[in-house]
């Protein structure tokens, strides 16, 4: 598929007003436009993550670097096939009673990379706490917004069904960029940060 964007500016959304694919007039307040919003946001946090890991190759070591680089280029890229598919309101390619996400391999590719980098760290008890180094800290901020793109995708869906696909692909994207900022400490042998819950005293 082939975009050509001729102009920056039409002028045709400044009253607040924006046009699906197809031409299909929607408020810019609609879940419609929340949704697509929500993943262009996603593609441009994941966006510093990336250029954070190739500008400073020597800060994190090339293992890292690589796979940042590799692996968020193509998760970008399906989260622009995401937005495409959830800025139109054509019939769904498949629904949800036949789609099989051990299938799909934008799922599978984000499974393989969670269970190679499992491999890395030890279970824990308690929840992480953000910051153990930037790469940590800038990829928990893309995890919690793609949980925050979830929640709206599933708003989304309980008013008209979006491809089933897309769905749980959030899903596991959040679980992947979950394990990739536990990855990244434990590569870097950082002092992993965690909440254990209220202290008693």
């Amino acid at each position: 598929m082939s975009i050509h964007i001729h102009r920056i500016y039409t002028r045709a959304g400044d009253g607040g007003q924006t046009a699906l694919a197809g031409g299909v007039k929607v408020s810019k307040s609609s879940v419609e436009v929340e949704s697509y919003g929500e993943s262009d946001e996603l593609i441009s946090h994941l966006g510093v993550v990336r250029a954070q890991a190739t500008d400073s190759p020597g800060r994190w070591g090339d293992e890292i670097a690589s796979e940042t680089d590799e692996m968020f280029l193509k998760i970008q890229n399906t989260l622009y096939e995401a937005g495409a598919v959830l800025a139109s309101r054509q019939a769904l390619s498949t629904d949800a009673a036949s789609y099989d996400p051990t299938n799909d391999p934008r799922v599978t590719l984000l499974e393989s990379r969670i269970d190679a980098y499992r491999e890395a760290f030890e279970a824990i008890d308690g929840f992480t706490i953000p910051g153990d180094c930037l790469l940590n800290a800038h990829a928990h901020v893309a995890r919690t917004v793609c949980r925050r793109w979830e929640r709206v995708l599933v708003r989304r869906h309980e008013l008209a069904p979006i491809e089933p696909w897309v769905l749980a692909y959030s899903n596991r994207l959040s679980d992947y960029l979950f394990a990739y900022t536990r990855w990244v400490t434990a590569k870097l042998a950082s002092d992993e940060k965690l909440w254990k819950g209220r202290a008693t005293k």
